[in-house]
């Protein structure tokens, strides 16, 4: 093969890897804030569930004390019973007495609805922590695993971007211009297979000649339709 052509053929694979792992490495952080963003959906799941038990226990808080209120008044109530003169003020007393038995009822029937509610809250908050726990350890192992997936990226472009600027050296200055001119124009790819008398980019038939050549591999030639460089590997 000639020697350029091989270069070349190298080149072009050292760019398109460094490109595939740039574009990995540009996609890490999307996938990271994704991540982040499933968690906090669910951490607010979790807070908004606890909010909904603190409003109950509140409302029982207040239902306690509103109780304890009317408790206070039937014991007033039922302390002035004894001292009305009349039976229209002792049927008037019973009345208020009765009145505030039921509120009282009322009230406590509410409370046990209450407890029943917070029981239930609890549960599913219960069931949202338990959610929120093994997200909160996936995201932080997949969030590791994207890290490391990035810092080994940047390595190996490193790396690849050493042997390409050493490979380019090499390349004559005509050839890598054409070279970068071709790729800036055909989404990096400069150099195509010929294969079965076609070229494999544009998939456009190569003459019988110019075919016959490109199969040897011993000049730089281009495909007279996309204009990229030509290689031949093999049947």
């Amino acid at each position: 093969m000639n020697s350029e052509l091989g270069r070349l053929i190298r080149f072009q694979e050292l760019n398109l890897k460094i490109v595939g792992l740039e574009e990995r490495t540009k996609q890490i952080p999307e996938e990271v804030g994704r991540l982040t963003g499933t968690l906090e959906d669910s951490r607010q799941a979790l807070e908004e569930k606890h909010q909904l038990i603190e409003e109950e226990q509140k409302r029982q808080r207040q239902l306690e004390l509103e109780v304890e209120t009317l408790r206070d008044r039937l014991s007033k109530f039922r302390g002035q019973l004894m001292e009305v003169k009349t039976n229209r003020e002792y049927q008037a007393m019973l009345h208020e007495i009765e009145g505030t038995g039921k509120e009282i009822e009322e009230k406590e029937d509410q409370m046990l609805e209450g407890m029943m509610a917070i029981e239930e809250r609890e549960e599913l908050a219960r069931q949202a922590n338990e959610v929120y726990q093994r997200e909160e350890k996936e995201v932080s192992e997949k969030r590791s695993k994207l890290e490391r997936s990035a810092t080994q990226a940047e390595s190996e472009i490193a790396e690849l971007q050493k042997h390409r600027r050493q490979l380019e050296r090499e390349i004559p200055e005509g050839l890598n211009q054409q070279f970068q001119r071709i790729a800036s124009v055909r989404n990096g790819v400069a150099l195509a297979e010929a294969k079965d008398q076609s070229c494999q980019a544009c998939h456009v038939k190569l003459r019988p000649q110019h075919f016959s050549e490109v199969k040897t591999n011993q000049k730089i030639m281009t495909c007279e339709n996309c204009n990229r460089f030509l290689y031949y590997a093999g049947s």
